[in-house]
């Protein structure tokens, strides 16, 4: 992997980070088997709502427990809940559960979710995407023995357990021999190792020294296709990449700024140079495949009128369009966006951070402007909830519109499909006219593994809807 796991903790850790690991070591209560499907059942047994969608009552299974042995019960699940939800308790998944007012559990198998406001779309928050946590459960014993060393003794019901992990250490786990699926777990240990540069990665898989890895560089996917000795499948999840702007400072507290950077990126000059015919020009929220697509569009490319904006900002306020770029060692396009924004007069440092820093400063608003992604989402209520919504816990940025969380609210209280699709095209429009960020391209994510590897995820790519892969039905031949 790219990036490091600094917590097992589903209150505390970044899904990007943790994804993989997370989803091996708890499992998820609800599941979406492959891109386009509803929810259905995981580790609960159902998940049901009233007729408004103000209550929802999730049944469990019995005779589950926890790796460390404590039962895996209704308790278990509100002890988790409430720790999203707790109004102190800054949880990176209170976002998404941000709808739920209260959670009781009556008895041990069922748990009653009662909503501030109806959310038809509560089980996706429950269903693993690599965008959220509050799938995964914990062991209320173990949170609460260990507190801020619960991740070295982290318990779970998924098909693996953690052995070991630690601060640019590997992380490895081992088979759950407990695991309450019907088919257990094909492999009996897992490495997890962090290699952060993409072309050593690869260089690793053509040696042998590891298995199975993720890619989001479009030159190392078509030399991958092009290793007999190597397999390589591409997901369906449309990432897409963007310029995150911090509006809460000079200069993106402008929109003229904003604007004039989305004005100056050659989009299609991005994708020929950097994507390898692997990906399109982003220019909203909802890529064509999606059912959510509409027709807004961020300002295009329009290089005069670019530096008409830049120049008319330095005259107002006397102060040069001059800012910091982060960006990581895995995406390709800082060279080319770099030299596109000065071509339209703006001062650019580039500063690429290694992963791990790089989305601790993200999260934390450490930044001017930042390379940042919108991965592959299950339904908007998500990831773009998430990030856009003023109370959402990705949304660094500071935007902060009345409207656009009015519509995206309303749009979680209905289950119908066209009504939700019109208010997310009404909130896409607002974020396609204030630009907190700035669309540039797609991102197509890719798997390349051993010919000993296989799964029916790298079978069925429908289930490959993220850049992080899963190795929860991972086995290996000989």
């Amino acid at each position: 992997m790219s990036s490091e796991v600094t917590t097992l903790d589903p209150a505390k850790g970044s899904a990007n980070a943790m994804a993989l690991t997370g989803y091996a070591i708890y499992d998820t209560l609800m599941k979406v088997e492959e891109f386009g499907d509803e929810p259905t059942p995981n580790i609960a047994e159902s998940m049901e709502a009233n007729e408004d969608f103000t209550t929802w009552t999730m049944k469990l299974p019995s005779g589950l427990k926890f790796s460390d042995d404590t039962p895996f019960d209704a308790a278990a699940v509100k002890f988790n809940i409430d720790r999203h939800i707790a109004p102190d308790a800054a949880s990176t998944a209170a976002a998404l559960l941000s709808s739920v007012e209260s959670v009781e559990a009556p008895d041990a198998t069922t748990v009653v979710f009662t909503m501030k406001q109806p959310d038809a779309s509560l089980p996706y928050a429950f269903s693993y995407d690599g965008s959220g946590t509050a799938g995964y459960i914990a062991s209320p014993t173990a949170l609460q023995e260990y507190g801020d060393d619960y991740t070295d003794h982290a318990s779970g019901v998924g098909p693996y357990m953690l052995e070991s992990w630690g601060p640019g250490k590997d992380t490895v786990l081992v088979r759950n021999p407990n695991y309450w699926g019907e088919e257990e777990p094909y492999l009996d240990r897992v490495q997890i190792r962090l290699i952060e540069d993409e072309q050593q990665r690869f260089q690793a898989l053509q040696a042998g020294d590891i298995d199975y890895a993720p890619t989001i560089n479009p030159t190392i996917m078509l030399q991958a296709q092009n290793d007999a000795s190597l397999n390589f499948v591409q997901g369906v999840g449309k990432d897409q990449d963007a310029v995150a702007f911090n509006l809460t400072k000079p200069p993106f507290d402008d929109i003229r700024v904003r604007r004039a950077v989305s004005m100056a990126l050659d989009r299609d000059e991005i994708v020929a140079l950097t994507k390898e015919g692997l990906a399109d020009p982003a220019v909203s929220l909802f890529p064509e495949s999606y059912p959510f697509h509409n027709d807004h569009e961020v300002p295009g490319y329009d290089l005069e009128q670019a530096k008409s904006l830049v120049a008319e900002y330095e005259a107002d306020t006397g102060n040069k369009v001059s800012f910091t770029y982060m960006c990581r060692p895995t995406v390709n396009t800082t060279d080319v966006i770099e030299r596109q924004l000065a071509k339209a007069g703006m001062d650019v440092k580039v500063d690429v951070q290694e992963t791990t820093t790089a989305v601790s400063n993200f999260i934390a608003g450490k930044y001017d402007a930042a390379c940042w992604a919108m991965a592959g989402f299950l339904a908007p209520d998500q990831l773009p909830y998430r990030f856009f919504h003023s109370s959402g816990d990705l949304n660094s940025m500071g935007f902060d519109n009345a409207e656009f969380d009015a519509l995206v609210d309303e749009a979680r209280g209905t289950d119908d499909q066209e009504k939700r699709k019109q208010l997310w095209s009404d909130a896409d429009g607002i974020l396609t006219e204030e630009l907190p960020w700035a669309w540039t391209t797609g991102m197509p994510a890719g798997f390349v593994y051993s010919e000993r590897v296989h799964s029916v995820d790298l079978e069925e790519p429908g289930r490959l809807r993220y850049s992080v892969p899963t190795i929860n039905n991972v086995w290996l031949a000989d």
